[in-house]
């Protein structure tokens, strides 16, 4: 039975004269594969439909056998031209798109991808965004929005609020914060720990809540920019296993 489905189309390449394989991230299904035959010919049913960065309405089936998925139209929603136009705005909206498919996003945290690169992608469309910020946002929030989600502001050993309390760390195996006091008790953090100041838990405070539209217009210092984003990336790569390197996500 076909249905039909908005996606986002992050890779798209050619196996045949005339037919396509993409790469789709939907609300229902997460990052899958499917097939367009007849898509690099077709001047009706894909008008628009088979670039990266395109947001389509597709009718979604299967063959006979139900051993691949078939893509069988497309309708454009948006394409997002001032995101194309700009090199640089490529570039953010591609390292975000890369970051989704190294995920491998599955069903259980689809809505939730979706809605987040969606959101962005509309973001750099009004011009907002930058390299300083962007990319790492982003994979915060994934990580966030898939359930990885630490308390910034409370020790996680005693409840007490951390705020404006210095000597704290953070441990990344746990997601945790303990205060000087804990620490200081002899109940070490167990694993991977950093030290953490104020300025950062409330800044990881912040991009937990917040949504891409708010990030047109964060500042932060430095300093802590630099150490908010190096605690962003431990935590990727403990959690799911992958780092940034060279242009392209590597499983850690």
């Amino acid at each position: 039975m076909n249905a039909t489905e908005k996606a986002l189309v992050l890779k798209v390449g050619r196996f045949r004269e005339a037919d396509c394989w993409v790469k789709l991230l939907t609300p229902s299904r997460g990052v899958f594969n499917a097939f367009a035959f007849g898509g690099c010919r077709s001047r009706r049913r894909f008008v628009g439909c088979l670039d990266p960065l395109s947001h389509v309405l597709f009718t979604i089936g299967s063959n006979k056998t139900g051993t691949y998925t078939v893509l069988e139209e497309g309708t454009l929603l948006h394409n997002f031209p001032a995101v194309r136009e700009d090199p640089a705005t490529t570039g953010l909206a591609v390292n975000c798109m890369k970051f989704i498919d190294a995920v491998e996003i599955d069903p259980a945290d689809a809505r939730q991808a979706y809605e987040l690169l969606l959101e962005t992608l509309y973001m750099l469309e009004k011009g907002g965004g930058s390299a300083d910020f962007t990319p790492w946002l982003f994979r915060a929030k994934l990580v966030f929005e898939m359930g990885f989600q630490p308390d910034f502001l409370t020790c996680g050993e005693c409840g007490v609020l951390v705020a404006g309390q210095e000597g704290c760390q953070f441990g990344v195996e746990k997601g945790q914060v303990a205060c000087r006091t804990c620490l200081s008790n002899g109940k070490p953090l167990e694993g991977l720990a950093r030290p953490i100041s104020t300025g950062v838990l409330r800044a990881l405070d912040w991009i937990q809540h917040s949504r891409p539209a708010d990030w047109t217009t964060v500042s932060m210092d430095n300093e802590v920019r630099r150490q908010s984003s190096q605690l962003i990336e431990l935590f990727v790569a403990y959690h799911l296993g992958l780092s940034w390197d060279n242009g392209m996500y590597k499983k850690v």
